[in-house]
């Protein structure tokens, strides 16, 4: 009987993987190199005939392609041979300390989108998940029943979910379903002491050029500075001390400044790396539970979340210079993939970047207008000490200095 050469289809390494992953051993299996083609193409004939076939004549490379399939099909060495005949991206161990994220089933992700929009009185549309983390809680109530309430005591999977209109972020706690749906409570209202407010605004217009009329305060956040008032320029030390004071947006006209001050307004002075933001864009100040701890080895990273499919792609920039892509979406789970390794040189200069545009100067602010609706995502970028979240969409009206970073992370990135 001659040789077999019909019927043949080409076969991929991924074929062989298949056929070995699925236990496809006692099918009979004929291959014969095809003349033209390289080591790794091949050809294949399947039966489930128990016929004898006569053989051909083996070249070497048909020879080695046999031996690859007996050490695929060896118990103790499967992955071993898969590994050797598959390419693959190699995940270098450093990151595997990022943890796979558990992805927001879609249901459960429409769900709080549809309870937030009815609670909140804002449209739809307008509604977007901003991040969400698994949590287990105490009792039925989520942890949140009222003194007369009754709870059932039982322990309760489920999620802990912030979302936003764009203009402000709220917690959301629920089940693993969503049946069960509880808004958190929303930290009091904190205003500035009114001759305090004097005192800044008049300062203010002074700099700015603006008449005090036309001078308002956006947001205000009490908080503890250091000697500097928390500004931090390169190759200045400051004073470590503990000094209770403010940190303030103001507006006017077009324009939105950032400003630092002590508990009476007898300091003040203006973070210029976080002001000048243009038109509609006026800062909001980020609560502290909304910004998420790096991992020790981490240089900077960038979380791009908030679009309809619910996607949320984190890539991270690690101290020996590996660049990884991280891309979780409703129902799916992934891990890091590396897209970039950069030289040391390159990472130094990244990192020199950082401190002359002094990137710490922007922790805890968002840039996010009204425009930041469900079908448009925001980015969040985070590097040692520092974390801001901005929307892409208004780069033209967002301050130099964090238009400057984002520009090179991206170019960096190759985002």
């Amino acid at each position: 009987m001659p040789c077999v050469q019909e019927g043949t289809t080409h076969l991929s390494a991924a074929w062989l993987y298949q056929i070995q992953k699925q236990r496809l051993q006692p099918l009979h299996l004929r291959l014969k190199l095809e003349p033209s083609s390289t080591p790794f193409t091949t050809l294949l004939t399947m039966t489930d005939t128990a016929q004898r076939t006569p053989k051909c004549p083996r070249s070497l490379p048909t020879v080695v392609l046999t031996g690859l399939l007996l050490l695929m099909s060896a118990g103790g060495s499967k992955q071993a041979g898969l590994a050797a005949s598959l390419p693959q991206k190699i995940v270098p161990s450093s990151r595997l300390v990022v943890a796979q994220t558990d992805s927001l089933p879609r249901a459960v992700a429409q769900k709080i989108r549809q309870a937030a929009s009815q609670q909140l009185h804002v449209p739809l549309r307008a509604v977007k998940i901003v991040s969400f983390m698994r949590q287990t809680w105490s009792d039925g109530c989520l942890g949140l029943g009222g003194a007369a309430e009754s709870c059932l005591q039982a322990i309760v999977a489920g999620w802990r979910v912030e979302v936003t209109n764009g203009q402000q972020n709220w917690f959301y706690r629920l089940d693993e379903t969503a049946n069960a749906i509880r808004l958190e409570s929303q930290p009091p209202v904190v205003t500035l002491p009114t001759n305090v407010t004097q005192r800044l605004l008049q300062t203010v217009a002074s700099q700015v050029r603006l008449p005090v009329s036309r001078l308002r305060v956006a947001a205000v956040k009490a908080t503890t500075w250091d000697g500097c008032l928390g500004i931090f320029k390169p190759g200045k030390a400051c004073t470590k001390i503990a000094l209770s004071g403010w940190q303030v947006i103001v507006t006017g006209g077009d324009r939105s400044w950032v400003y630092h001050l002590d508990e009476t307004a007898n300091r003040v002075a203006q973070n210029t790396t976080a002001s000048g933001s243009r038109g509609a864009l006026v800062p909001s100040l980020m609560p502290e539970q909304n910004q998420p701890m790096l991992e020790a080895n981490v240089v900077f990273q960038s979380i791009v979340s908030g679009d309809l499919a619910g996607r949320v792609t984190q890539v991270t920039l690690t101290n020996d210079g590996v660049i990884t892509q991280l891309i979780t979406a409703p129902n799916i789970r992934s891990r890091p993939v590396v897209v970039k390794r950069l030289s040391q040189s390159q990472l130094e200069q990244f990192q020199q970047l950082l401190e002359a545009r002094r990137f710490r100067n922007l922790n805890g602010l968002s840039y996010l207008s009204s425009v930041a609706v469900a079908d448009y995502p925001t980015t969040l970028l985070q590097a040692r000490g520092s974390t801001v979240q901005y929307l892409d969409l208004e780069m033209q009206n967002l301050p130099l200095a964090l238009r400057q970073v984002i520009q090179a992370w991206k170019q960096l990135a190759s985002l």
